[in-house]
C-alpha cells in the first residue's frame, strides 16, 4: 500500500481567512462611522420663587409637557437613548416628559458633572441620541465642548433646542429648533 496524500486545506483556508478579515473590517468601520446626536434643552420657565430651587411655572409645565412628543416627531429614528438633566426641580420637571415618552431614567448631573459630560457623551454614547436638560450657561459650555461652536440663549428664551450632530467622519453641525408655545421671541440673528 502506498501513502495517500491528504488534500491541502490552504486553498480553502486562505479565502476563508480573507473573508473573515473583510467582515471584521466592515464591522469596525460601521461602528466607527456612527453619528451621535446630542439635543441640548434649557429648562422650561420657572416660578418666580424665593427658593433657590423653584418648580416650573404653569407656562413652564405646559412647555415641558410638549417636549417629549415634539422630540418623538422631530427625530428621524423616533427615539432617544440617554437622558441627562441638572439636579434641580425645574430641569427634572422639564426632562420628565422625555423620560415618559421614551421610557428612560433621568441621569442627574450635579454642578461638578457638567465639565465632563461632553467627553462622556463622545466616549460612552457614540452613535446614540442623547438629550441634556440644563441651564443656559451650562448648555453653552457643553455645546462648545461638543462642536467647538458657540450657542446663545437669551434670558427669556425657554423654547430653543440645539441639536448637535457629531458624525464620526466630518465636522460637527449645530441646528436650532423651537418647541412649545411662544412666550417670548428671541431677537433676530441670535443663535
Amino acid at each position: 500500500m502506498g501513502l495517500r496524500r491528504k488534500p491541502l486545506l490552504a486553498p480553502l483556508l486562505l479565502p476563508l481567512l480573507a473573508l473573515l478579515a473583510a467582515g471584521v473590517a466592515v464591522l469596525a468601520v460601521s461602528l466607527w462611522t456612527r453619528t451621535t446626536v446630542v439635543i441640548l434643552v434649557r429648562h422650561a420657565e420657572a416660578t418666580s420663587s424665593q427658593t433657590s430651587d423653584p418648580d416650573l411655572s404653569p407656562a413652564g409645565e405646559s412647555r415641558a409637557r410638549q417636549l417629549g412628543p415634539f422630540l418623538a416627531d422631530a427625530l428621524p429614528a423616533g427615539s432617544v437613548d440617554h437622558l441627562y438633566a441638572a439636579d434641580t426641580r425645574r430641569a427634572q420637571q422639564t426632562a420628565a416628559s422625555v423620560a415618559n415618552q421614551f421610557k428612560l431614567p433621568i441621569n442627574l448631573l450635579g454642578s461638578s458633572d457638567w465639565a465632563g459630560i461632553a467627553s462622556r457623551i463622545k466616549r460612552d454614547h457614540r452613535g446614540a441620541t442623547v438629550v441634556v436638560v440644563g441651564y443656559s450657561a451650562s448648555l453653552q459650555a457643553v455645546a462648545s465642548r461638543l462642536a467647538g461652536s458657540a450657542i446663545t440663549l437669551e434670558e427669556g428664551d425657554f423654547g430653543s433646542i440645539f441639536v448637535v450632530v457629531l458624525p464620526s467622519l466630518g465636522q460637527p453641525q449645530t441646528l436650532r429648533l423651537r418647541y412649545g408655545d411662544a412666550t417670548t421671541t428671541p431677537p433676530r440673528g441670535s443663535t
